[in-house]
């Protein structure tokens, strides 16, 4: 049973039939009921043409009654007729499938299991949605329809831009293609994606939309995609002598911000004077919570949703006394960790050489702070016996964003312990990869003997701590 009834009626009708003819599905016999068959193209070998009027039952039963059909298609752009002839079809046949074209919603209170009516309208409307700017195109035909296939263009300003292939952790999805110049390109390891590709994506669709969000957000929006805004937490326990200098200077990130916000937490605020000079900071932008008790882990996550928080700003200090020290991984944001030098006063941004995954994934964090603050960045590698470990992949790509960014790039590599070269760098800020085996106090902190690692323990450097993925 090879046979497919086709009920044909209109524009769409013809564009449809004339579609069949030129693909090849001879596999199939089509069987077209036309009430004009001077309308269509006649000589199609797979097709034959019965003219007469499908809303009357007596002449439909005519030819259902001599042939089976796998599909009954009814495209006709009448549709009080073409509820006829879904009516007259159901008579003769309960179960065959039935496509039907639905102009306006005319098929929708009919409960039928074995009915898939194509509502022309949400086509459309879903169509030109595809084409607004930050909306990601799912396949409509093909898989689950459920969103797991996914297409999305590469903005130029995207963190995903000049990254290789294999330094995006893809788990539960895959880039399996790029578009590139109206070429397909089956991607390797060795890849490169660049600004304007479009990617094919496969994976769970919950993972896929935030993967997209994360295509899509650029690079220049810090402190995003980790969140919007930014939170300072003081302990005046133990910040009371630096309070406002750590203020002041979490001040100086939100002023380069036009539409920012800055949260600042005051754990045991015990010194009435400090607390009066801090409550003078409020204003539309900057706002100040007093917390009397010691703040507990579900507190701190409860501000970082409300407040939308990308980057925490915290000291050493803070860190090493409070309970939350050893869960910011899980928080997935940006942490800025004070030191003796003023962002203001910074003239570097170093990233000390390590796994190159882990380089590629903060690198459009890197330049961007680079560029924001009007400093150089560097890439340093220190290897004491000397074996320098050469990675094109990771050159070409610093080197392509540094000319992105326009931001000075130097890379050095020095024959020297990492932790004493970094102990006698001046006014640099370090930007160091966080994984979640990393701790800054507790056993792990003695545990690990990595450089990330160890570069937490230094106290007179300002660090940023980027998150990744693992």
């Amino acid at each position: 049973m090879n046979n497919i009834l086709i009920v044909a009626k209109g524009q769409i009708s013809k564009t449809f039939i004339k579609q069949l003819a030129i693909k090849d599905l001879s596999l199939y016999n089509y069987i077209i009921l036309t009430e004009d068959e001077k309308e269509f193209d006649s000589k199609i070998t797979h097709m034959t043409f019965i003219e007469l009027d499908p809303t009357s039952l007596f002449r439909l039963r005519r030819v259902c009654r001599e042939d089976k059909f796998v599909t009954v298609f009814i495209i006709i752009d009448d549709m009080e007729e073409s509820l006829q002839v879904y009516y007259n079809i159901r008579v003769l046949n309960k179960k065959v499938r039935v496509v039907a074209l639905d102009l306006n919603f005319s098929y929708r209170d009919v409960k039928d299991s074995y009915l898939n009516s194509i509502d022309v309208n949400t086509i459309i409307a879903n169509r030109l949605y595809d084409f607004l700017p930050n909306v990601p195109v799912t396949a409509q035909t093909i898989g689950l329809n459920q969103g797991e296939i996914m297409e999305v263009d590469v903005p130029f300003a995207s963190s995903y831009a000049f990254r290789h292939i294999s330094s995006i952790p893809q788990i539960k999805w895959r880039i399996v293609a790029i578009y590139r110049e109206n070429k397909l390109i089956l991607p390797t390891n060795a890849t490169m994606i660049k600004p304007r590709d479009r990617l094919l994506l496969v994976g769970k669709p919950q993972v896929l939309t935030t993967v997209f969000n994360r295509i899509k957000s650029r690079s220049n929006n810090f402190p995003e995609p980790f969140g919007r805004n930014f939170y300072l937490c003081l302990d005046i326990d133990v910040d009371a002598k630096k309070a406002i200098d750590y203020i002041e200077e979490a001040i100086y990130i939100l002023d380069r911000f036009d539409d920012k916000e800055l949260t600042i937490r005051v754990i045991n605020p015990n010194d009435f004077e400090i607390s009066e000079k801090i409550k003078k900071y409020e204003n539309d932008r900057i706002r100040i919570l007093f917390s009397y008790l010691p703040i507990s882990e579900g507190e701190l996550a409860t501000d970082l949703t409300n407040y939308d928080i990308g980057l925490i700003l915290i000291s050493n200090e803070n860190l090493k006394v409070n309970k939350f020290n050893n869960e910011l991984y899980a928080y997935k944001k940006l942490i800025y960790i004070y030191g003796d030098t003023k962002l203001s006063n910074i003239q570097e941004a170093t990233i000390i050489k390590s796994d190159e995954k882990e380089l590629e994934e903060i690198s459009s964090i890197a330049f961007y702070i680079a560029e924001t603050l009007k400093i150089n960045l560097a890439l340093r590698e220190y290897e004491p016996d000397g074996n320098f470990n050469e990675s094109r992949n990771i050159l070409e790509h610093y080197e392509t964003l540094s000319h992105v960014h326009n931001v000075k790039l130097n890379i050095i590599q020095e024959k020297k312990n990492p932790i004493k070269a970094v102990k006698y760098l001046k006014r640099v800020l370090l930007i160091v990869p966080f994984r979640k085996d990393m701790s800054f106090n507790g056993i792990k902190s003695f545990i690990n003997r990595d450089v990330d690692s160890l570069l937490l323990k230094t106290n007179n450097h300002s660090k940023l701590l980027i998150s990744i993925t693992e």
